[in-house]
This record gives C-alpha cells, structure tokens and sequence, in this order.
C-alpha cells in the first residue's frame, strides 16, 4: 500500500490473515467539511485583476464559491462564507469557517465578522471564499482555488523536458551535461599543467 502524505511517499506492508472477509487498510479522520477538496494557490499577480481574468489565466473553470481570497485589508466576512486558513510556516490548512474561527480565537456560530491582517497572526494566510466572478483582488494578494481534480493534476505537474519529447530527449540533456561536465573538467587540468 503506498501513501502519500505530506508530500512524502511513504510504502506500508503486511500480512492479511482470512480470519474476516473485510480489510481496513487506514482509518482517515477529517478535519473539516471541505477537507477532501483539491486546492490550488496562486501567490500575488502583481496588478490589480478578478477571479474572471484569473480564472482565464490559469485554465480553471470557474463555479460559484470555488475562488478564495486572502485577507489583505479591513473588511466584513459575511456570515455563511467558506474560510481556509494557511499555516505558512508548517505548510498546513485548516478548512472551514468553525474551524478557522476556532483556531483563531473569533467567536464561534455563524455572525458577521469584521476582521482585517492584524487580526491574523504571523505566519498565517485566511482565505476567505467569494462568488462574485468580477471580485477586484489587489495586486498583492493571494488567491487560492477549490478545483477538481483532474485540474489539480494538471497544475501539480512540472517538467523540464517538454511533453512529446521522448526518452531520446532525455538520454540528449543529460548526455549534453556529462559532454559539458568533461569539458569543464579537462579545461581546468589544462590550465594546472
């Protein structure tokens, strides 16, 4: 059985004994209501854009509430709004408005809230869910992306190598570093003797 956790691929193993006619290979226990949901995070673009223009940008079909932005000045957090907070430091997410105003010490239930960056404490990003495709996100902000997950896959996938180059491609750039791995080295003893 192969995990993958963490980022980490980790291979477990045993021995199944006919004893029952069921396995339980691992018991997960979620966090949260949106915790089985593929995320995307975009950092800032640098100008001022929309979910719309982003959305065109990166290939994602756009669904109502799929877009979150981070919380970057003083605003209302209307009540019923979907919250991911961003653990930059440890690299984890916390899902869901409970959840969230839990981990941050806001009052529980489902109340408006009015909450800005000071709010937040350092080393944490909150995401905060709009369904206005035309929102306007400042330049500076990050925004993350609730998608499915063949778009997930399709963005998690990084080459070096462009896709319809085969292995002879391959077996070329690294035969082509080894050439100039020699080269270098045979200069360099030229230049001692």
């Amino acid at each position: 059985v192969f995990l993958n956790k963490d980022g980490e691929l980790k291979q477990f193993s045993g021995v199944y004994k006919p004893t029952s006619n069921s396995i339980t290979c691992f018991t997960f226990k979620r966090g949260g209501p949106g915790i089985t949901q593929n995320y995307l995070v975009f950092p800032p673009s640098g100008s001022k854009t929309t979910f719309k223009e982003l959305c065109t940008k990166h290939k994602i079909k756009w669904e109502v509430g799929c877009g979150h932005y981070a919380v970057a000045r003083t605003e209302k957090i209307h009540a019923g709004k979907d919250m991911v907070l961003h653990d930059t430091a440890a690299n984890k997410f916390i899902v869901g408005a409970d959840e969230c105003r839990k981990k941050l010490g806001w009052p529980a239930g489902s109340g408006e809230l009015k909450k800005g960056p000071k709010d937040i404490p350092e080393n944490y990003r909150l995401y905060v869910q709009s369904t206005s495709y035309n929102r306007v996100i400042p330049g500076d902000t990050h925004v993350l992306f609730a998608v499915d997950p063949e778009t997930y896959a399709k963005h998690k996938k990084t080459t070096t190598i462009p896709s319809g180059a085969g292995s002879s491609a391959k077996a070329k750039a690294k035969g082509g570093a080894k050439a100039k791995a020699k080269a270098g080295a045979a200069g360099k003893a030229k230049a001692k003797g």
